[in-house]
């Protein structure tokens, strides 16, 4: 072990010009660098992401909107065709069922 100095409170401090002390200090400087660039890899990555989701967040927006509105054109035309017949009724059904990708698929 390296020899101490008496610090004036009456603490020992380590011999700055030792050769165990220059190595302790120059490990530890390598190891505040690799965390460093860690933390900067790391908050890199959550940027990244956080774009990526809000991204992703605005084209669910749009989707909702899209879908919102088909759903208000569908029952004004479900609304409009009851009054009517029956038919008319099962014919918009069909039209939902068979024009788009995203239904459900229908149980007979």
């Amino acid at each position: 072990m390296a020899p101490m100095k008496k610090a004036a409170a009456g603490l020992a401090s380590p011999d700055k010009e030792s050769n165990e002390y220059k190595m302790k200090r120059e490990r530890n400087n390598i190891a505040v660098r690799k965390s460093r660039m860690k933390s900067r890899m790391k908050q890199k990555e959550t940027n990244l992401r956080v774009e990526e989701l809000k991204k992703e967040n605005e084209e669910l927006e749009e989707r909702i909107k899209l879908l919102s509105k088909e759903l208000g054109v569908l029952k004004d035309l479900f609304l409009a065709y009851a009054g009517n017949n029956v038919s008319a009724v099962d014919e918009a059904k069909n039209i939902v069922r068979n024009d788009h990708e995203y239904s459900a698929p229908v149980k007979r």
